[in-house]
């Protein structure tokens, strides 16, 4: 007779011979480091005797005081909602509305356009970083193409200025026509600009019209600042923009791949039936991908609140750290300059203890209003 006892004992063994391989991996990799940022984090560790430095010892709660003091902290986290927000109320909503379109065919071609959206979350972000900064930049195509736009304008206006005036006669009148187009350009140039321009323009020939044109173009043209990053106002504009467009593609390759698991009788069954396309959305849609936007929604909160690569990549830390984010000023705190190993930990913690509040309440909302699948 098999004895019950020795079978459970067995078992037992067997399943701790399994599982403590990986979870001692996962105590020493995940766990262990957890408790160490946490006693740091209540420290005044400056590197410790190994490193030259005094013995260091616990002493409460300052770092945590010190970040609710700390104005840079606070841009940080500011940054770091606003990339939240685009992310759940921006990348969610879009990707589900492109993967609904395309599961619904309502567009030709779905498979290329899945392709299409999808490619930026296969790139690289350092790569996508670069790029776009440099698609920002004050040198950039996009200033570029501005620039040329300011340019041909102020050309068709000068024209117009010098129609008829095949002499070349240079007067008052003709000089405040130029500078009345040339809004505040001139007055960076010249200090005088009415005496100084018309001299500039009587160096000129008659026969040297086009050459005067494409100089005065040159020079009096007004420019377009297209240095975005630098901007305080609006820095986080580009950030967000890429954020939206780097990442849109994976919600709907997830969204339509759940879509497609959806029996098709029962959307014939809702048009039979003589339901709109809103109301296939809210009551069969919807319902039925509830928990995977829930998911979905962690995830983008939990990529949010790691933005690092994007922002350092596109424009390390820009002045004044107006596109800081908390990842970044951890980072920046523990390794660049004087390190600030405790604060940088109070950070890190900080960083979690968000997310996992955020995640929390994700998770509520699901409980509460979520469909079932």
């Amino acid at each position: 007779m098999v004895n019950n006892n020795h079978v459970g004992i067995e078992e037992h063994r067997a399943y701790w011979s399994m599982v403590l391989p990986a979870f001692s991996i996962y105590l020493f990799v995940m766990a262990f480091p957890i408790v160490i940022s946490i006693i740091l984090s209540l420290s005044d560790y400056n590197g410790g005797r190994m490193f030259g430095g005094e013995a260091w010892r616990i002493i409460g709660f300052g770092q945590y005081r010190k970040l609710v003091s700390d104005p840079y902290f606070w841009l940080a986290l500011k940054n770091n909602i606003y990339i939240v927000l685009i992310s759940v109320f921006g990348q969610l909503p879009l990707g589900f509305f492109i993967a609904y379109i395309i599961y619904r065919k309502m567009v030709r071609c779905g498979g290329f356009w899945q392709g299409v959206l999808y490619v930026p979350a296969i790139i690289p972000v350092i790569v996508i970083g670069i790029l776009w900064g440099i698609v920002f930049s004050p040198y950039g195509p996009l200033a570029e193409l501005m620039n040329s736009i300011y340019a041909h304008g102020f050309e068709d206006r000068l024209n117009s200025i010098f129609a008829g005036n095949y002499n070349m006669v240079i007067t008052d009148g003709l000089v405040h026509r130029i500078l009345d187009i040339c809004g505040t350009s001139a007055k960076e140039i010249f200090s005088n600009p009415l005496v100084e321009l018309k001299e500039f323009l009587m160096g000129y020939s008659p026969s040297e019209t086009t050459v005067m044109k494409n100089d005065l173009v040159n020079l009096l043209a007004p420019t377009w600042n297209a240095d975005f990053l630098n901007k305080r106002d609006i820095a986080m504009l580009p950030i967000l923009f890429v954020t939206l467009w780097c990442w849109t593609g994976t919600y709907l390759i997830l969204f339509l791949a759940n879509m497609q698991k959806i029996d098709p009788q029962i959307l014939e069954a809702a048009q039979i039936d003589g339901a709109s396309e809103g109301q296939i959305v809210s009551r069969i849609i919807l319902p039925s991908l509830s928990g995977v936007i829930m998911n979905a929604a962690i995830l983008c909160i939990s990529g949010s609140l790691n933005a690092f690569a994007l922002i350092q990549s596109m424009t390390a830390g820009g002045p004044a750290r107006i596109t800081q984010v908390l990842s970044i000023y951890m980072y920046e705190s523990a390794f660049m300059g004087a390190p600030d190993y405790p604060y940088a930990n109070a950070i890190s913690l900080f960083i979690v203890m968000f997310s996992f509040i955020l995640i929390v309440l994700t998770r509520k909302i699901e409980n509460k209003w979520g469909g079932k699948e």
